[in-house]
């Protein structure tokens, strides 16, 4: 069952009182990879509290020296060296931390595959390690007999081919994809940057989910999808509809969402995000990662 937070909408996950003890830094929480997206502690909530605040203090830090070491660098250097990358690399990696420690605590305290949350007649779940094709092999009723409106495939749009174009798909001059910048900032767009329009979809296979591997977008529709400019999200690196932080690009995305109204949203960027209005359906994805984390623990038990 799930926990109150479902109807909580923004959740955020707040920063704990420091801890007394703190895990050993060049440690990193402890992960298994399974359908896709990882179980983490979920007995030990003081554990991943503690994980969460060290990657903060971390990420916070490593980011701060980077800055620091970058106004050493010659503007013009055109080519990132061997030490900027390590730092790069360094800070990314406990960025990434923070994320899977978010994700760790909210399973801890609640017992789901990730975190979820609700915004008006919304429900969504986000999870790490997750691609849309794992989504559709464990809950193929997400697109079955539905329409697609693909805004994004690998951070860039779907070009089609002809053989896509006879199997029905297309495009109109009327549907572009565009971005904001950053906040307030300037939109962006692009006259090949165009949202792709499938039939109705009978198979999975049809979906071309084979060339989804990362920073994808789909909109799900149970009738033909409206044909109109869409703003993408998913190539925004960090945006997670529960941190506060981002909340001016989550207003952007529920005012969209709202405004087209798909039955389900679709997104594998910094973290996996399905969002979706049908009740019932939310709760077989639920149920669908939820039995993917029952059957590890079985395989783990000696």
């Amino acid at each position: 069952m799930l926990s109150s937070h479902e109807r909580a909408g923004l959740v955020t996950i707040a920063p704990s009182p420091k801890a007394s003890r703190l895990p050993d830094c060049a440690k990193s929480p402890p992960h298994r990879k399974v359908l896709g997206y990882r179980v983490y502690v979920e007995s030990d909530i003081e554990l991943a509290r503690q994980h969460l605040e060290l990657a903060r203090t971390m990420s916070s830090r490593l980011w701060a020296e980077y800055l620091v070491f970058a106004k050493t660098l010659d503007p013009a250097r055109g080519v990132a060296g061997p030490e900027e990358l390590r730092r790069l690399g360094e800070a990314s990696e406990w960025t990434g931390k923070i994320y899977a420690a978010e994700h760790a605590l909210f399973a801890a305290e609640n017992g789901t595959p990730g975190i979820v949350g609700a915004h008006a007649e919304y429900q969504w779940l986000t999870m790490l390690d997750c691609y849309i094709s794992d989504l559709l092999r464990l809950c193929p009723d997400v697109v079955l007999n539905k329409c697609l409106a693909v805004t994004s495939v690998d951070s860039g749009t779907l070009k089609l081919t002809d053989q896509q174009k006879r199997d029905g798909w297309w495009t109109s001059e009327g549907a572009k994809v565009f971005r904001v910048a950053h906040p307030g900032g300037h939109r962006e767009d692009r006259d090949d940057w165009k949202v792709a329009y499938s039939p109705r979809v009978d198979s999975i296979h049809e979906t071309h989910s084979e060339y989804c591997s990362g920073f994808d977008e789909w909109y799900v529709f149970e009738r033909a999808a409206p044909v109109e400019e869409i703003e993408v999200f998913v190539n925004w690196s960090g945006f997670r509809l529960y941190d506060p932080e981002w909340k001016w690009c989550a207003d952007r995305f529920w005012e969209q969402m709202l405004r087209l109204a798909p039955e389900s949203y679709i997104a594998d960027g910094t973290v996996f995000t399905f969002a979706t209005r049908n009740a019932e359906l939310f709760k077989k994805v639920i149920s669908a990662f939820s039995a993917g984390a029952v059957e590890l623990k079985k395989s783990q038990t000696p």
